[in-house]
């Protein structure tokens, strides 16, 4: 592109910046405040830079900024901000050139230093010594100045403090608080009111995993994730929300038929609302915040009030020395110091007879630098962390502090994936403490935690409930944003849109602060086709700052919304531009590509590219990525290449090529964003292999190219079920029963699914097969929870009752039978196990006839169904003895006489049943059938031991009849 196009397309970039910019109304002086337990923050953001005050006390309860003569011109008032829930601060107002802030109490310190470009930060903390300042007291340093040029004179009798210079360390620089042992005994009324205000809850979360509740307004909102809290500075807002703004659309459904609620957004200020596209907040002439009564200030002019007796600390105050050791550990902490803090502290708790106002401070501010110090590693520092956080909230379980422990105990679990845990301590703060200012929280962090987990359902309904059920919270903003970057994930880019919308109107000046906005924001209108606006967004967040450091992924993002535009032309420039401005960056590559690939590919996914490579256009793709990979191997976009190559490669069905593309992928850029893109690619290639394999049932190649593989081998969680099962398969038809168990037993998990069931079915079978008892009861005893069919819960019931049966554990397995015996839909080749064991049970405890009723049944079955001989043997040997037992000789004589016919004959059962006869005929009166079955034995088997007992028995029968004839004689 020549070099007259290039100026020409720059000054359209600067000319459609400028007119966006300038179609803001004009930035008024801003006021917000951060509350703490014993600290606020008075934070003042100006409409434009170099206002810089001089910082002073001039009254028992007053600080004045000074500013130099005419630095407050123009300058808009403030709207009114409520100082209702701040525990030092009173009130602020503006005279001239001058920012009085009134305070509660005397007994303060305070501190300022630069917020930003066009902001103050005013830090106000208790301090009892700050009751005895009088007007004529020595100032605090030479020069208070900020910056010390150009100041004005402040007056000759004020109190002035230098102001400290911006902090390196992220974070506001806040002050510790005070514990109640150090307050004055006597004070004026407003102290007696700030003293009573300090008794009020209030929970602070500060550093990674201590999210300082802060009492501000939304726009001051932190940005919190469950890594921690990163507080952004940005202006307030003019006003507390009144309006309706930024409704939600109304439900509608999904193209899958899924209802879909609307967003209930909090209201928009009316004086935002009212301002259509504004970005900024204005307040109108004259609505400045109305001073407080108090008494009038006390200025340079003025006689300063005598100092008030009264109000003096009692001197043993001062003798206070745990107070002021903690007091020394939190300012270390807050310095940065931690370890020092954090050993100060604990030889601090070690003491005996410490004061417990002292010790319940000192160990919630320990648990508090624990947290800090180990926020990159709290599962390696778990249970220090966790101890220290249980034994603060057990010095004082009525503490205010309690609800800020629950929420750390609650993200430390939840950060270290104890996830129950996490449940249950954020379960007792929402319960216990539902209206605590970190409940909000609670919905925020399990949004953050969902969204990373790639859970976008579940992390859509957490920012839902917060948006809805904390419109007041200081964390509505982070969590419509949330929502946003959820909906976007979920496709939902209409919805998306109306998220961002609203956040626009509500806090017009976020993109500011934070411009990535405009970037999301302009992949919103993308995805909805609003290209125009799209253009709009991504020019603006150019011309922002045009060296930006996303400005050539900027400029290759334009030229493709010029050619959805329909504006070729443009796009070419814009891609040329790209490329010439920054040639070997990324954004300048990825132009190349896109020239060549006619589209923006840079997120590449397997569908995407296999329908570019359907129709390539400019070459062929596989020279284009093999030229980048040889000619740029140093370029970010190298591995973009490299991945696509290995998709072309899938596309050609050449799955042993992809394999090795994604494979080198992976091995030369194991770090890189687009590894999981890779790692899909390549399981993508193997599935392909491995469905072309189970279709021929060529196990012994599956197998082997599974073994082989060390990518798959490492990434086989990656597989699809199917895949994963098939392979189980191939194992099981080669007789590697471990290896297809190692994979079919993983789907057996604490609910049943499809895949869970086969999993579970094919392990029973294995276990079953390999007499594997042990096996088969602790598989059952996972799987106890599922729900079951009836037919599945029969078959499970019985292999657990076959296993404990198998085990010796009869007794167990006993309430398995019975209730399979009296089932009649169990099939009855199972049915007549459990009646065999139930009649058996039913004999030993002499119940005769239960014993006749199951072991007939039983008997029928196994000669229905033709399974285990021996078990119906024994069943009609049940029968046998049962009706015996009953006096029923006419039917016993009848089921041994079937039981003999299952016995061979000769052998012992036989000949043993043959006797039990005898016996039976006897006991009929049948002495014919008797003696002729007895006489059938002793001659058949002469010599056996059956033998011999018939003839002994027929010989004592006729001895004795003998005998009774005798009898009978006389």
């Amino acid at each position: 592109m020549s070099l007259l196009s290039c100026a020409v397309l720059r000054r359209l970039l600067l000319a459609a910046f400028l007119a966006m910019v300038s179609a803001g109304p004009a930035a008024a002086l801003s006021v917000s405040t951060v509350t703490r337990p014993d600290t606020d923050s008075l934070i003042l953001q100006f409409s434009r830079r170099g206002a810089y005050p001089t910082i002073a006390r001039t009254g028992p309860v007053e600080i004045s900024l000074t500013f130099p003569p005419g630095s407050m011109a123009g300058e808009p008032p403030p709207a009114e901000t409520d100082f209702h829930s701040s525990r030092l601060l009173e009130g602020v107002r503006v005279e001239g050139d001058t920012v009085l802030v009134r305070l509660k109490s005397d007994a303060f310190g305070f501190v300022g230093w630069p917020e930003g470009e066009q902001g103050l930060k005013l830090q106000v903390y208790r301090d009892p010594a700050g009751a005895n300042w009088t007007p004529g007291a020595p100032t605090a340093a030479a020069n208070t100045t900020w910056p010390p040029a150009g100041a004005a004179p402040k007056p000759a009798s004020s109190l002035t403090l230098p102001v400290t210079p911006p902090n390196n360390t992220p974070g506001p620089l806040d002050l510790p608080p005070l514990p109640p042992s150090m307050a004055p005994a006597a004070a004026s009324p407003a102290a007696a009111k700030a003293a009573e205000a300090a008794r009020e809850p209030f929970y602070a979360v500060p550093s990674s995993m201590r999210a300082t509740a802060l009492r501000v307004g939304p726009e001051k909102s932190p940005v919190l994730r469950p890594a921690g809290l990163e507080t952004v500075p940005s202006p307030a807002l003019a006003d507390k929300p009144a309006g309706q703004g930024g409704q939600a659309a109304a439900g509608r459904a999904s193209g899958n038929g899924e209802l879909r609620q609307p967003v209930k957004l909090p209201p928009i200020p009316p004086e935002i609302a009212s301002g259509g596209q504004t970005r900024s907040p204005v307040a109108p002439p004259g609505t400045g915040p109305q001073p407080v009564s108090s008494p009038p200030k006390a200025t340079a002019e003025a006689t300063p009030p005598p100092p008030a007796p009264a109000v003096e600390p009692p001197p043993a105050k001062e003798e206070d020395h745990d107070a002021n050791t903690l007091v020394s550990a939190q300012a270390e902490r807050l310095g940065g110091n931690l370890l020092g803090a954090q050993n100060m502290m604990r030889d601090l708790v070690a003491k005996t007879g410490l004061k417990p106002d002292v010790r319940e401070e000192a160990m919630h501010s320990l648990a508090g630098v624990l947290v800090d110090l180990h926020k990159d590693d709290p599962a390696g520092h778990y249970d220090e962390i966790q101890r220290a956080l249980n034994e603060a909230i057990n010095v004082n379980p009525n503490s205010y502090r309690v609800p800020e422990s629950l929420l750390q105990l609650g993200m430390l679990n939840l950060r270290v994936g104890n996830i129950p845990e996490a449940k249950g301590y954020f379960n007792v703060l929402t319960r216990k403490y539902p209206t605590d200012a970190n409940v909000p929280l609670v919905n925020f962090a399990w949004g953050e935690y969902y969204y990373d987990r790639g859970e976008y359902k579940k992390a859509e309904e957490e920012y839902k409930n917060l948006v809805e059920k904390f419109p007041e919270s200081k964390f509505v903003r982070e969590g419509a944003m949330g929502l946003a970057k959820t909906l976007v994930r979920l496709g939902r880019y209409k919805d998306a849109a109306q998220i961002a919308d609203y956040v626009d109107k509500r806090w017009p000046r976020y993109y500011i602060e934070f411009p990535q906005i405009l970037r999301i924001t302009g992949d919103i209108a993308y995805r909805n086709g609003d290209f125009k606006k799209a253009r709009d967004a991504y020019m603006l967040f150019y011309n922002m700052d045009p060296k930006v450091k996303d400005a050539d992924l900027v400029l290759a993002k334009l030229g493709d919304i010029f050619a959805r535009l329909g504006n070729k032309p443009g796009a070419v420039d814009f891609y040329n531009l790209a490329i010439k401005d920054y040639p070997d960056s990324e954004g300048g590559l990825v132009a190349k590509m896109r020239l060549a690939e006619q589209g923006v590919h840079d997120q590449p996914t397997i569908s995407e590219m296999f329908s570019l490579f359907d129709k390539p256009e400019y070459g062929s793709p596989e020279e284009i990525y093999a030229g980048i990979i040889r000619d740029h191997p140093q370029s970010p976009l190298a591995p973009l290449a490299q991945l696509k190559l290995a998709m072309w490669l899938l596309h050609q069905q050449n799955y042993p090529g992809s394999l090795k593309e994604a494979a080198a992928y992976l091995e030369r850029y194991p770090q890189s964003e687009l590894a999981p893109k890779a790692e899909e690619t390549a399981i993508t290639a193997f599935e392909k292999m491995a469905a072309d394999m189970l279709a021929h049932k060529d196990y012994d190649r599956l197998v082997a190219a599974y073994q082989d593989h060390r990518l798959i081998n490492a990434n086989r969680g990656m597989l699809s079920d199917t895949t994963r099962l098939g392979l189980a398969l191939a194992y099981l038809r080669l007789g590697k029963t471990r290896q297809a168990l190692a994979e079919a037993l993983p789907y057996v998990g604490p609910k049943e699914t499809d895949n869970g069931n086969w999993a579970l079915t094919m392990a029973m079978s294995v276990y079953q097969n390999e007499r594997s008892w042990r096996d088969i009861v602790d598989l059952a005893r996972q799987v106890q929870g599922w729900r079951f069919t009836p037919n599945q819960r029969r078959g499970l019931e019985y292999l657990v009752a076959e296993s404990l049966e198998n085990l010796g554990e009869s007794d167990r397995a006993l309430k398995l039978w019975a209730k399979m015996a009296g089932d009649q839909q169990l099939e009855a080749e199972k049915r007549c196990y459990a009646l065999y064991f139930v009649a058996k049970e039913a004999m030993a405890k002499k119940e005769y006839e239960k014993a006749q009723l199951y072991a007939g049944e039983a008997a029928f079955m196994f000669q229905e169904t033709g399974r285990d001989a021996d078990k119906r043997k024994a069943a009609v040997n049940i029968l046998v003895e049962s009706t015996r037992a009953q006096g029923e000789y006419a039917k016993a004589l009848k089921h041994a006489a079937e039981y003999a016919t299952l016995c061979k004959e000769g052998d012992d059962d036989w000949a043993g049943n043959r006797m039990r006869m005898a016996a039976i005929q006897r006991a009929m009166g049948d002495l014919d059938g008797w003696r002729a079955t007895l006489t059938a034995m002793r001659d058949a088997s002469p010599d056996s031991l059956y033998g011999r007992m018939a003839a002994s028995d027929l010989a004592a029968s006729g001895l004795q009849n003998r005998l009774d004839s005798l009898t009978r004689g006389k």
